[in-house]
């Protein structure tokens, strides 16, 4: 996979790579950034809204929580994460948000509870 080669990455890491860090991340030279990991069940649900004040498209689940966050400033460089265990649901999960982003990761073997 010569896509990774000689490449600065921001590697997937929950509760760190928000917005904010992704773009500073690009903004200092990364070439490619990830999401967190975010569990299929929590963007299942999620509706798509442009947040025109913040320049955003936000991902917001039934109790109004943003659960990915993402700009045009990073679509062609963002990879999104998600942590699954069915390919039913990762499919389901990835459609909702394949316009947003240039890539996904599927992680089917993390051993955190969350996931």
């Amino acid at each position: 996979m010569d896509f990774f080669i000689d490449k600065v990455i921001l590697a997937p890491m929950v509760r760190a790579n928000t917005i904010a860090m992704r773009i500073l991340c690009l903004n200092y030279g990364a070439d490619i950034v990830f999401t967190p990991e975010i569990v299929d069940y929590s963007i299942i649900d999620c509706k798509k809204i442009e947040n025109e004040r913040l320049g955003t498209t936000d991902f917001i689940n039934s109790n109004s929580e943003v659960i990915f966050r993402t700009s045009l400033a990073e679509k062609s460089r963002l990879i999104f994460q998600l942590g699954t265990s069915s390919s039913k649901r990762a499919l389901k999960a990835l459609k909702i948000v394949e316009n947003n982003v240039s890539g996904l990761d599927v992680n089917m073997g993390c051993p955190k509870h969350f996931s």
